[in-house]
């Protein structure tokens, strides 16, 4: 068991509830934590809409993180089976990755077709 996070975009213009998944992040509570201030409440096993403003936003503060504000802009959350709290290497590696996501998505999604949406198991 654990904290699995998905993205998953849906045509917007279909009758089709098919999904299909466009990432993927394991225990990064911090992004639990950040879609909870910014987005609305995560609840498990349901899902929650993302807009492109929410993306640039969370784009702009990972760009601007720096081990002296971390815990104020992308502090990490307690939860059962939520995975460390600690601000250590695998805290920085998760950060990255979900920087280059976040950019990657930006580019390349087309939110005029479809929509984006937060998924989070535990």
């Amino acid at each position: 068991m654990g904290l699995d996070i998905y993205f998953f975009a849906r045509e917007k213009d279909s009758a089709q509830t098919e999904r299909t998944e466009v990432g993927y992040f394991r225990k990064v509570n911090a992004l639990i934590n950040w879609i909870e201030n910014h987005v609305g409440e995560v609840e498990n096993c349901e899902e929650l809409p993302i807009q492109r403003t929410h993306l640039e936003k969370l784009n702009d503060e990972l760009g601007s993180l720096t081990s002296q504000n971390c815990t104020e802009v992308f502090p990490t959350c307690e939860g059962f089976f939520f995975g460390s709290q600690d601000y250590g290497d695998w805290y920085w590696r998760d950060v990255s990755e979900v920087k280059a996501w976040c950019s990657g998505i930006l580019e390349s999604f087309d939110f005029e077709r479809h929509s984006l949406v937060f998924w989070a198991w535990w």
